[in-house]
């Protein structure tokens, strides 16, 4: 008996160190203003992009070099941008970059939240963004960095992974900063 709970304290460590880990993300981004939701005007406001070079075809924009997109306080900044549209719509959005920056203001008076990643996905229909390979999300003086971050604003929920697939640490690392901090 002694054997077989030394060798599942090892595991039980684990997940009880990822279930911490787990509620201290989803703390940070949830008890502060969604990174999901911004400002009521953004969605208002008119998308504008430049870059060195646009196409598009087939319902598709595709847009390289120096890559700017802003509507209202949303800012991504990338090396290469795809806009996929249904019934003229925009579905989702791909921006890739040596990383692709994002930046936005969720609420009045609440700071901005910047992220990085080498890829940031957003897909309308479900309200998530998804920060893939070296993602990194900064907001009052907290940060989350993993391999992988996906944030659902209409199920207000996070999921951080530090995937090794692709040569990377394996790990979620957090920094949270106190409430008084945060009000800053």
């Amino acid at each position: 008996m002694q054997a077989k709970l030394s060798s599942k304290a090892p595991r039980l460590a684990r997940a009880i160190k990822a279930t911490c880990l787990f509620w201290g993300l989803a703390a940070m981004v949830l008890l502060s203003p969604s990174v999901g939701t911004a400002l009521p005007s953004d969605r208002q406001a008119p998308i504008k992009i430049s870059a060195d070079n646009a196409t598009y075809k087939n319902n598709q924009g595709t847009y390289t070099g120096n890559v700017i997109l802003t509507q209202g306080s949303l800012r991504i900044q990338a090396d290469r941008l795809v806009i996929n549209q249904t019934n003229r719509k925009v579905s989702d959005v791909v921006a890739t970059g040596r990383p692709a920056r994002f930046q936005q203001q969720p609420a009045a008076n609440t700071g901005t939240v910047t992220a990085s990643a080498k890829t940031i996905e957003y897909e309308v229909r479900d309200n998530e963004i998804i920060f893939t390979e070296s993602a990194y999300i900064l907001h009052k003086g907290s940060e989350i960095s993993s391999e992988r971050i996906v944030y659902n604003a209409a199920k207000e929920s996070v999921l951080a992974e530090g995937q090794t697939k692709r040569g990377g640490s394996g790990r979620v690392n957090m920094i949270l900063q106190p409430s008084s901090a945060n009000q800053q």
